[in-house]
C-alpha cells in the first residue's frame, strides 16, 4: 500500500500585523500525530503572502497530495481556508480536504459545506481516521473526538524539524527585555473558567503536560534549536491546581530558561514567587474590563477589581512585569467605562496593557444568546474577526462585526463608532506613556 502524502496547509494569518512572529503550533502539533501513523507529512505556510494576493498565485508551487489538512483555531481563517479548499479540489480532484479547530467546532454546518470531511473536538486520532476510511472508501462527513478521552499529558510533543528553524526561532518575542532566541509552546489546552465571550472552555477542561513530557520538550528544544526563551500560550499558564503548577514551574526552573505568557489574576502570591524563581519575565493577565458590574454579565464572576489590583501588587513584590489585557465594547458597560479604565491603570502602574475590540465569538455563549445581551445584529464576515484583536488601530478598518439596541437590558449601549473611539482613547494613552506593544 502506497504511503499517503499529506499536506498541513498554515493560511495567512492576516489579522496579525506580524504573522511571522509566532509558531503555527496547532498544524505542528497535529501533523506530528499524522506522521506518527507512518505518512509522508509536510507544512505548507503562507505567512509570506498578504491576504489580497490571489489564492492560485500563493499556491502555484504547492505539490498534488492525497490529503489536505487545516487547524481552524481563529474564526479570521475561516474563509480564507474554504477558499483554499475549494482552489485545492479544482486542481486535485481526488485529494481530500479535511479541518479541525475551534472554529470547526462551533460552525460545524458551515464548515462541511467547504470541506470533504471535518474533525470536531481534539484531532490525534480523527485525522489519521480520515485517512484508513477514505482508503476503505468509507470517509464520514463529520469525525468525532472527545478531549476527554485522550490521553494528551503524555501525547508527543510537535516535531519541529516540519519547518525550517528560521519559523521555529524568533527573536522577537521578547524585544522588550533583550535578545533572547525563543518559540511558543503550549503546556496545557484548554480552560474551567466560564466567561461568556470565549469559547476556548468548550468542553470546560484543562489538560496539562506530564512534567515529564515538559521536561522534553524543553530539553529539545534548548539542545536542537538553541532556545533561551518560551513563550507559554496555555490559557492559563499558571494552573489553578497548585500541585500542578509548582511541579511545571519547578520542571521549567531547571533549565534555566525565561519565559512569559498569559495566566488569571487569582495566582496566589507564593504561585508568583515560583514563577519568577523558575525565570517568568511577564505575565498577561485577561482583566478584559475593571468594571464590577460587567465582570458578573460576561461570567468572570471569580475576579473583581481588588482581586486583580493585588495580583498586580503581588507581581511586582515578586519582579515580574504585568501586561493587563482589555476589551472594548463589552455588554453592560458604563457611560464613564474610558474614564474608569484609565484611572484603574494609573492607579495600579501596570508595566503594559493591551486593548481589542468585544467579539461576538461564534459559539459562544453571548454570540447563542445574542439578544439576551442587547445585540441586534452579528455579521458573519469572519474576515472581520481577528483585525479588531490585533490590528485595530492601523490603517486597515474593517468594522465591528456587530452593534448593540439602543437601549440593551443592561441600559444605554455604546455605538459601534464610539466603542472604536473608546478603544483609540485609551490605546493612544498607552502609547503615550509606553505602555503598549
Amino acid at each position: 500500500m502506497k504511503n499517503m502524502k499529506i499536506k498541513f496547509i498554515v493560511p495567512s494569518w492576516h489579522y496579525y500585523a506580524d504573522p511571522l512572529k509566532h509558531q503555527p503550533y496547532w498544524e505542528l502539533y497535529y501533523a506530528t500525530h499524522v506522521k506518527l501513523g507512518g505518512n509522508d507529512v509536510s507544512i505548507f505556510d503562507m505567512r509570506n503572502f498578504k491576504n489580497d494576493v490571489p489564492i492560485e498565485k500563493r499556491m502555484q508551487e504547492i505539490e498534488e497530495c492525497d490529503y489536505y489538512f487545516f487547524w481552524i483555531f481563529k474564526s479570521g481563517d475561516a474563509k480564507e481556508i474554504y477558499s483554499i479548499a475549494d482552489y485545492l479540489k479544482k486542481k486535485f480532484p481526488k485529494s481530500i480536504s479535511a479541518a479541525g479547530g475551534t472554529h470547526v467546532d462551533m460552525c460545524q454546518e458551515e464548515s462541511m459545506q467547504y470541506l470533504d470531511a471535518i474533525v470536531v473536538g481534539a484531532g490525534e486520532k480523527s485525522f489519521l481516521k480520515i485517512i484508513e476510511d477514505s482508503k476503505k472508501g468509507n470517509l464520514k462527513k463529520k469525525y468525532i473526538e472527545d478531549y476527554k478521552q485522550l490521553p494528551f499529558k503524555d501525547t508527543q510533543f510537535p516535531d519541529r524539524s516540519l519547518m525550517d528553524k528560521e519559523y521555529i526561532v524568533n527573536n522577537k518575542l521578547f524585544s522588550q527585555f533583550g535578545d533572547y532566541p525563543a518559540t511558543l509552546v503550549y503546556f496545557s489546552r484548554g480552560c474551567i473558567f466560564k466567561c461568556s465571550y470565549c469559547t476556548y472552555n468548550v468542553p470546560r477542561l484543562l489538560q496539562t503536560k506530564s512534567v515529564d513530557m515538559i521536561d522534553k520538550e524543553i530539553t529539545e528544544l534548548k539542545e536542537k534549536y538553541n532556545i533561551k526563551g518560551l513563550l507559554l500560550k496555555d490559557e492559563v499558564a499558571i494552573s489553578p491546581n497548585k500541585k500542578v503548577s509548582q511541579e511545571i514551574l519547578k520542571t521549567i526552573e531547571k533549565h534555566k530558561i525565561v519565559w512569559r505568557g498569559q495566566t488569571i489574576s487569582i495566582a496566589t502570591l507564593d504561585q508568583l514567587k515560583m514563577a519568577k524563581d523558575s525565570g517568568c519575565l511577564e505575565l498577561a493577565v485577561g482583566v478584559e474590563t475593571v468594571d464590577n458590574e460587567v465582570m458578573k454579565i460576561i461570567d468572570k464572576t471569580w475576579q473583581n477589581e481588588n482581586i486583580i489590583r493585588e495580583f498586580i501588587e503581588n507581581s511586582k513584590k515578586v519582579g515580574i512585569k504585568t501586561k493587563i489585557c482589555l476589551i472594548q465594547g463589552l455588554p453592560g458597560e458604563p457611560s464613564n467605562i474610558v474614564e474608569k479604565t484609565i484611572k484603574f491603570l494609573e492607579e495600579t502602574s501596570p508595566d503594559y496593557a493591551s486593548v481589542s475590540a468585544f467579539l461576538p465569538v461564534p459559539g459562544s455563549p453571548i454570540e447563542k444568546n445574542y439578544k439576551k445581551f442587547g445585540i441586534k445584529y452579528i455579521d458573519k464576515d469572519w474576515n472581520k474577526y481577528g483585525h479588531l484583536l490585533y490590528r485595530f488601530s492601523d490603517e486597515e478598518d474593517v468594522g465591528l462585526p456587530f452593534e448593540y439596541e439602543e437601549i440593551t437590558p443592561f441600559g444605554k449601549s455604546f455605538s459601534q463608532k464610539q466603542i472604536k473611539e473608546n478603544m483609540n482613547i485609551i490605546q493612544n494613552w498607552l502609547s503615550e506613556r509606553s505602555m503598549t506593544y
